[in-house]
């Protein structure tokens, strides 16, 4: 197991002169650790060959006597050595990056009962429909890539809405099991101040201003985890949630993802891996950027504008599709994508990755184009 998420350290003066950070030595700050038997746990929300995401209840972690809806990110049983050090490292490269209302948040961690690495915790959700929490009033929406291929454009109107995803059912409740390793997340809920809504918001009703936010909301979260020197390897659409007031938050369940069965992960070399998504130089160099970020946001604007249709339509992944991509060939503008959004896509999609433009320059290009929504 690894995480996608990294951060780096840059070591000369080209983009793709770094390092990656290694976190195995760094110390843990006990500030972030949280008593496992405040936990209540609930479904499963996602599974994978490493691990799993669960819901559950977690007891005064943000105040006294407080509930609060949380995604616990664990281990499978009986894990080894590499795969807890992998987890025990992307905790602490959580708790160096910070927050940021457009990405996951952590909230804390289980890592101290008996062995150091009995368990570990995190924040975030991932989940096929809506989690509604009576104790918050939060909703936790699924992916992105779930709303958008629900949705339905009305035929003499610009609303666009979606075919009814349903709430979960009652969770089952168990006590945390003794010997797992888990690390717990919290998508907090966050209120724009130009966006809020009341408690009974209509979830089934997007507009396209919906989708151009979605687009600038990712941005930001990418500036922010730009500055941060991170770099994510895996933007699409299914890794962005929708929360409360349709608020969009960047994510990394990879290790909760049954990649096997999932065809947005194809087989190349000995890794399984999202090729439609993409940077050239990632596919043929296996070089990862923040401007290979860049390349990937561009073909999930692509995903919202589509309304979640599977990029590259109608072109299997074989080896005319590398041949393709190799020769600078881009996507047709998406039905509901205006010129203006296009162009930024373009821009995302340079063969050389040095004329991509900047997360910075995309939340400032998809902020002008809200404005005049």
């Amino acid at each position: 197991y690894e995480s996608q998420l990294q951060m780096i350290q840059m070591i000369g003066p080209s983009d793709n002169e770094y390092t990656y950070i290694d976190f195995r030595e760094f110390e843990y700050d006990l500030k972030w650790e949280f008593p496992r038997e405040n936990l209540e746990f609930g479904q499963v929300l996602g599974s994978g060959a490493f691990g799993k995401v669960v819901n559950a209840t977690a007891y005064g972690i943000s105040n006294a006597g407080d509930s609060v809806q949380v995604a616990v990110k664990m281990l499978k049983e009986k894990p080894d050595a590499s795969e807890k050090d992998a987890l025990m490292s992307e905790l602490k490269m959580m708790t160096h990056i910070g927050t940021h209302e457009n990405i996951v948040n952590l909230l804390g961690a289980c890592t101290m009962s008996g062995n150091l690495f009995s368990c570990y915790s995190g924040d975030g959700t991932d989940a096929g429909q809506f989690i509604k929490s009576s104790d918050t009033g939060g909703r936790f929406l699924s992916c992105l890539s779930s709303l958008l291929a629900g949705i339905l454009l009305e035929k003499d109107s610009t609303t666009l809405k979606t075919r009814g995803l349903c709430f979960w059912s009652c969770y089952t409740v168990r006590k945390p099991m003794e010997n797992s390793y888990f690390w717990l997340f919290f998508t907090d809920k966050i209120k724009h101040a130009s966006r809020q809504m009341d408690e009974e918001e209509d979830f089934n009703v997007l507009t396209f201003e919906d989708l151009l936010c979605f687009s600038y909301q990712v941005a930001k979260g990418m500036e922010f985890l730009e500055s941060k020197s991170c770099i994510h390897r895996d933007l699409a659409a299914r890794n962005i949630l929708v929360t409360h007031g349709k608020v969009v938050k960047i994510c990394d369940f990879g290790l909760a993802r049954d990649v096997v069965n999932d065809s947005n992960y194809i087989v190349r070399g000995n890794a399984r891996l999202p090729v439609k998504w993409m940077a050239p130089e990632s596919l043929f160099e296996r070089m990862y950027t923040m401007k290979s970020d860049v390349w990937s946001y561009g073909i999930l604007l692509w995903e919202i504008f589509s309304l979640g249709v599977n990029p590259y339509p109608g072109i299997q992944v074989d080896t005319n599709f590398y041949k393709l991509v190799q020769s600078g060939f881009k996507m047709d503008r998406p039905y509901y994508a205006t010129k203006d959004v296009y162009r930024v896509m373009q821009s995302c999609w340079a063969l050389d990755s040095r004329r991509r433009p900047s997360f910075s320059w995309l939340v400032s290009s998809l902020a002008c184009q809200l404005a005049e929504a």
